[in-house]
């Protein structure tokens, strides 16, 4: 199953936790979208959950002000 979840405006620990819920709840052959805003604290604590987990990511600008990161669980 694919999900996409957009954090655009969200802030403190809300991004993470919303992440990681899902992340946990992923079954092998999903696929997470997680949109977040360019160099933003945001985007620096979903990159740091996704390395304290040892999860691989794939990044893909959206535009100058948006990535999205991709989690296939295998």
């Amino acid at each position: 199953m694919k999900s996409t979840i957009d954090l655009l405006g969200l802030c403190c620990a809300v991004p993470q936790m919303i992440v990681y819920s899902k992340l946990k709840k992923m079954k092998d052959g999903d696929i997470l979208e997680v949109i977040v805003e360019r160099n933003s604290s945001q985007e620096r604590d979903i990159v740091d959950l996704f390395q304290y987990f040892k999860i691989n990511t794939e990044l893909k600008h959206l535009d100058e002000d948006r990535v999205m990161y991709i989690v296939k669980k295998e």
